[in-house]
């Protein structure tokens, strides 16, 4: 691997320390990535995808070289690939998100609010993800709002972020939204900050769920029947939501708390990748078995974690549960309304009370997140903790990637074992 010392002269070093953990996904995508291509023929933003979670934190990209002073050991940080979809890189990018949310949120309770799509509109979803999604984000919002509108419950416009997954814990395809919801709503009538009536929930759960579910079902029926209308499915409205007007949408209401660093940062996790990280899934490198360890909700004992459980899978089926949750070209995977977007908010902030609201927070600067991602004073040896290091410039190295990566795909290699491919769905 070149590296450019002070001096400009190359040296290289076969028991490097890279400042990066174990990368199982980039292995993964390396050595399966032009066999998925080619078996499956995805589209262009999948092979995007898959060539750069290939690249990510790799000498191909190039990188810094820290050597140490004290000791003389040399430490490599990587560039990343920058896609907006990678589930190894981006951290720094998460970890802004989760401050511009605690900069719109009030001091208030919050609620963890959880809205779920049954599984029958699974197919509908796959083949229409931009439609059914905001329409998802359409019916919790309408529902959210008409719920707090009612006097019977708050009588106010509260504040709401939702972010949206397609995944469960064991990368299945399970479309659900998170909403954080303040607890109470302003009411601008009578220019006062209103309370819930019930202690723990806004509303009582059968009323919430016969709400979202009509408002759901009423703008898919709208948006079937418009002329315009971008979805085309092979079978009608009626036929398609059979049995689902007296189904139960699942709706998760949780207790509202006013510690929401824990829900800040469970919705901050995957806000810019998919739902997977290096901590969770194990590849061995030439092997023909990925395993990824998720929570077995099914299992879980109230009040107490759930326990791990495991999925083994074929290497290309693994490839396809991830990529089956790439979003829609350029859709947003949160969004904020009420007293959380930011028009409103500015409009109706000189008439809330002061007691609701929150010192403005102060964005941290790339050192202070580097601290927290890094655990660790950045930029200091992690063999004697000497902070005397000499930064030097790891120039791209193309050939690290000339097995793997070219200008062209290389041809349909055999596979050793014939994957089960009624696991993607």
């Amino acid at each position: 691997m070149p590296v450019l010392s002070a001096t400009g002269q190359t040296s290289f070093s076969r028991d490097e320390h890279s400042l990066h953990p174990p990368n199982s996904l980039g292995e993964l995508f390396r050595e399966w990535g032009e066999i998925y291509i080619d078996t499956f023929g995805p589209n262009r933003r999948e092979i995007k995808l898959i060539r750069a979670v290939r690249v990510c934190r790799t000498p191909t990209l190039g990188g810094q070289c820290y050597e140490c002073q004290e000791c003389g050991g040399k430490h490599y940080h990587y560039f990343s690939c920058g896609h907006s979809h990678c589930p190894i890189c981006q951290g720094i990018k998460r970890m802004q998100w989760q401050d511009r949310l605690r900069s719109r949120m009030l001091a208030v309770p919050y609620a963890h609010i959880t809205f779920t799509v049954p599984h029958e509109f699974n197919g509908l979803m796959r083949g229409h993800p931009a439609v059914l999604f905001n329409l998802l984000f359409q019916s919790a919002w309408q529902t959210i709002r008409a719920v707090f509108a009612d006097e019977a419950n708050v009588g106010g416009l509260p504040g709401m972020t939702a972010v949206l997954h397609s995944w469960g814990s064991d990368l299945k395809y399970h479309v659900h939204l998170h909403c954080l919801v303040t607890f109470g709503g302003y009411d601008h009538q009578r220019g006062r900050w209103r309370w819930p009536k019930r202690k723990h929930k806004v509303a009582r759960f059968r009323k919430l769920r016969a709400k979202y579910r009509a408002t759901f079902l009423k703008l898919l029926e709208r948006e079937m029947a418009a002329k315009e209308s971008k979805i085309n499915y092979h079978q009608s409205y009626a036929t398609l939501t059979e049995g689902l007007t007296k189904k139960a949408w699942v709706v998760h209401h949780q207790r509202p708390t006013a510690e929401t660093k824990v829900i800040e940062e469970y919705l901050g996790r995957y806000i810019c990748r998919i739902g997977i990280t290096n901590k969770r899934l194990s590849y061995e490198q030439g092997g023909q078995n990925v395993r990824i360890e998720y929570n077995d909700y099914a299992r879980q004992v109230s009040g107490q974690a759930a326990p791990k459980a495991y999925r083994d899978l074929h290497p290309l089926v693994a490839m396809g549960q991830i990529l089956q949750h790439l979003l829609p070209h350029r859709f947003h995977r949160s969004r904020h309304y009420g007293l959380h977007a930011s028009n409103t908010y500015r409009s109706l902030a000189p008439q809330l009370p002061d007691k609701v609201k929150r010192e403005g927070a102060t964005v941290r600067t790339i050192i202070q997140i580097l601290r927290t991602m890094l655990q660790q004073e950045p930029y200091r040896c992690p063999y004697c903790q000497s902070d005397q290091l000499e930064k030097g410039e790891v120039l791209p190295e193309r050939t690290y990637s000339s097995g793997w990566l070219g200008s062209r795909a290389p041809p349909l290699r055999p596979l050793a074992v014939e994957p089960d491919f009624g696991e993607l769905n």
